[in-house]
């Protein structure tokens, strides 16, 4: 929902800590953002942005590092020009009576999908992923909590995607139930119990690791209190952040090319996972060597190297949570 109605009052966006493009972007910001914008304004914006977001990637942290997608829904608009960093990094909540405005409105049954560049959410004991929103109390803690839900999916991949079960009468499984206390202004663990927010167990739909979210406004699906709030201020699902409760670095292939006794620089080398159609392609360093990243523990992948015209050489590993990392070597005729 935009600012005015919902949120008491404006919490002012602190630069989120480690994150310095995050905090030259924060404060860049001008004026409040225009609150009404069309779905076609906002989808240009959002392309403009998440093209150029890769580049954007944190070093390896718990937090969200990219925007891949935004379906902005009816009403949508508060925060969307300052996408993806609004939503980037620990959240900046407001506590229990009011909501934080560092967020991204989704709309009446709009949609975000954010992801994991460097890092995989695992399944460990207990909860494994927590979405931060903006629920309140409304008049005071003892009053009811003003939630604007939102349906969940993760997915291994981006591609195969699985939605936590819900209870559109106590809320259970959606986010947007609770309030959030931590913001970089106070001295709070932002992924401790009592920093807030609404957390998932992975596990619970038989996933070991996840790498994308999509979070997805309930609108008239359920019948929420943001829905019976005056108009001008029904703006959905409000995203402050997202972070991994259990976390792991992506896996990783490195080897070194010769070419008889001497190191083969410039060589052609693609990996591909055996159940994907796309390879990755790097060159050999002038060592000989090479390292490709970032590539998912998903199980086998395929190796290759040599140059096209030549005698190509091809190998086999395996990636997995157990094995991340595996150096693969070859010597070319």
């Amino acid at each position: 929902m935009p600012a005015a109605g919902k949120l008491t009052h404006a919490l002012v966006a602190r630069p989120r800590a480690g994150k310095l493009t995050r905090a030259l972007a924060a404060l860049a910001r001008g004026s409040k953002p225009t609150l009404a914008r069309s779905a076609l304004v906002l989808t240009a914006i959002a392309a403009f942005l998440f093209a150029a977001s890769p580049a954007m990637a944190w070093t390896s942290d718990p937090w969200l590092d990219r925007v891949h997608r935004f379906e902005p829904g009816t009403s949508a608009g508060f925060g969307a020009d300052q996408l993806p960093f609004i939503v980037l990094g620990p959240p900046q909540g407001a506590g229990a009576l009011q909501g934080s405005l560092d967020v991204v409105s989704l709309g009446n049954g709009g949609a975000i999908e954010v992801r994991f560049a460097d890092n995989a959410v695992v399944d460990g004991p207990g909860d494994d992923l927590v979405i931060f929103e903006n629920a309140f109390h409304s008049g005071d803690a003892s009053g009811p909590m003003f939630t604007e839900y939102a349906f969940v999916e993760v997915s291994r991949d981006g591609r195969n995607w699985l939605a936590f079960p819900d209870d559109p009468v106590t809320g259970e499984g959606l986010a947007g139930r609770e309030p959030v206390y931590a913001n970089t202004g106070n001295a709070m663990d932002p992924l401790s119990a009592e920093a807030g927010g609404d957390r998932f167990d992975i596990g619970a739909l038989g996933l070991d690791f996840v790498i994308a979210i999509r979070i997805t406004d309930a609108g008239s699906l359920i019948d929420d209190l943001g829905n019976h709030s005056y108009p001008g201020t029904k703006g959905g699902f409000d995203l402050d952040a997202a972070a991994a409760l259990h976390s792991t670095p992506l896996a990783r292939v490195r080897g070194v090319v010769m070419q008889g006794d001497a190191a083969a620089a410039g060589v052609p080398v693609r990996v591909r996972g055996v159940s994907e159609t796309f390879w990755r392609r790097r060159k050999t360093r002038a060592d000989g060597s090479y390292a490709f990243r970032h590539l998912l523990p998903q199980g086998d992948y395929v190796i290759r190297a040599g140059r096209r015209g030549d005698v190509q050489q091809e190998s086999q590993v395996f990636l997995g949570l157990d094995q991340m990392k595996a150096e693969v070597d070859f010597n070319l005729p």
